[in-house]
């Protein structure tokens, strides 16, 4: 397993969520930060602004708690070639608190009633840890339901230019569920926010960049189209800096900026971010959020209002389904298909049909396996067609050994009636055999073995046939 997918189990296994750790008591940086950030708006700003910032001693306990689980967590032998990286992570994790704060900014003669601005602190790895505090972005919902979920983002090739593209499917929101019961507007809720953020990075998201770009030629849906031909919204939305300019990710693809439909609302959420350095990244970042939010309101409206299906998450819409292209598709519903499968089977032609009974007997008849006009051979005729292809194909009677012939008990020799010993061994007539030769024959395998025991060649045995006996006793003829 590669070392940046191990960093990626042990973050996830802390469970690290830094809105746990937001206070109302700013920091003087966090002071500065929401300063610069409000700026730009202060002749907007009519109300007071909310801020918070992110403090260690809030969750003092809490924290402790998460540096023992992570130090639990760090024993596992698999974590230990990069356990000193793993170690540098959690020295981090108190200044990605600090350097976390958010601002809700009331202002008016806007498309949003509130205007929300946060910091983005990352803490990425690759070879070693890297604290990343730049980034930023600004966020809010506007009083028009786009529709769709539509990104923009850009690409490494220079003759590809920046782009909108719409998102099918869902947001790769890392698990992340949001609660329905929610009283507040999606914009303030932290949690959610920061998942959309994080999802840009996802493969998922940046795929489907690519695929409008290089599958559908930049255009077809009609949301897309519409932004694309708003050459001050190109303008504004093209200095945005991306991870690719700030060299913060290793990708070819970079979507810095979404459009989020909110079904149950009939809003829409509009993040922009910008991963600049220096003051100007305030303003780059929230006149993009400006001319994003302002096209979004004139978009051509959704021919079919999508309607929220029950227990479904902002993002998803319920409604004709179309192509990234933009064209509708047919979509029939379950009695449709049945009222259609009824008309099918009215016009169907004569076909003929068998009972079970027919059938059952098709199966037993063809059960046998053995088609009609096979010639088929008897137990007994292959017994004899096996015995004659053994024999080489002659017709040759099988050898029958005379039944008042005994064989010798040591070495198994043919012995005529009347013989008082074995010719070959000597051993007496109806001697038994000794306990060494029967192991021996025991451990007769090969044939040759076996010949030698059955009797002397015909050369000798000749010889003995031939031999007179001493006696009248031991001649059997006399």
């Amino acid at each position: 397993m590669s070392e940046i997918k191990l960093f990626e189990i042990f973050v996830n296994s802390l469970n690290f969520d830094v809105s746990e750790y937001l206070v109302e008591e700013l920091t003087e940086l966090q002071k500065k930060i929401v300063d610069d950030a409000s700026f730009i708006l202060k002749e907007n700003i009519v109300g007071d602004i909310i801020s918070f910032g992110g403090s260690v001693k809030k969750n003092e306990e809490k924290f402790k708690e998460l540096m023992k689980q992570a130090e639990l967590e760090l024993e596992k032998d698999k974590y230990k070639d990069i356990k000193k990286n793993l170690k540098d992570y959690l020295k981090k994790l108190s200044e990605l608190i600090i350097k976390t704060c958010v601002a809700i900014i009331p202002v008016k003669e806007l498309p949003w009633g509130d205007v929300v601005f946060r910091t983005i602190p990352r803490i990425t790895f690759d070879d070693k840890i890297h604290f990343l505090d730049n980034a930023i972005a600004y966020y809010g919902e506007i009083n028009c339901f786009i529709g769709r979920t539509t990104i923009f983002g850009k690409m490494k090739d220079p003759s590809s230019e920046p782009l909108f593209a719409p998102f099918m499917g869902n947001l790769d929101l890392g698990g992340y569920k949001l609660e329905e019961s929610q009283d507040k507007p999606k914009s303030q809720v932290f949690s959610y926010v920061n998942a959309i953020i994080n999802s840009l990075d996802s493969a998922i998201t940046k795929s489907q960049l690519v695929k409008y770009h290089e599958g559908y030629q930049r255009h077809g849906d009609p949301i897309c189209d519409f932004l694309m031909k708003d050459d001050e919204l190109l303008a504004s939305m093209g200095k945005i800096t991306t991870a690719l300019e700030s060299e913060r990710s290793k990708s070819d693809i970079a979507v810095c900026s979404i459009a989020v439909p909110l079904p149950s609302d009939k809003r829409s959420l509009i993040i922009t971010t910008e991963e600049g350095q220096g003051d100007s990244r305030f303003g780059n970042c929230f006149e993009a959020l400006l001319k994003f939010s302002a096209a979004s309101c004139q978009v051509p409206s959704p021919s079919q209002e999508a309607t929220p299906q029950a227990g479904s998450t902002p993002g998803q819409t319920e409604g004709p389904v179309r192509t990234p292209g933009g064209q509708e598709l047919k979509v029939w519903t379950a009695e449709d298909l049945a009222n259609e499968a009824q008309k099918r089977l009215a016009t169907q032609p004569n076909i003929p049909s068998w009972s079970e009974e027919e059938l059952t007997k098709f199966a037993d008849s063809r059960g046998s396996g053995i088609p009609e006009g096979m010639e088929v051979w008897k137990e007994d005729e292959l017994v004899e067609l096996a015995e004659k292809r053994r024999s080489g194909g002659l017709n040759i009677p099988e050898w029958q050994p005379d039944q008042d012939m005994t064989e010798c008990s040591n070495c198994g020799y043919s012995l005529r009636p009347g013989w008082a010993k074995c010719p070959v061994c000597d051993t007496p007539v109806g001697e038994k055999p000794s306990e060494q030769v029967k192991e021996e024959l025991e451990e007769l395998e090969e044939p040759e073995e076996l010949e030698e025991l059955e009797g002397p060649s015909d050369e000798n045995q000749t010889e003995d046939k031939n031999q007179e006996p001493e006696t009248k006793e031991d001649d059997p003829d006399l």
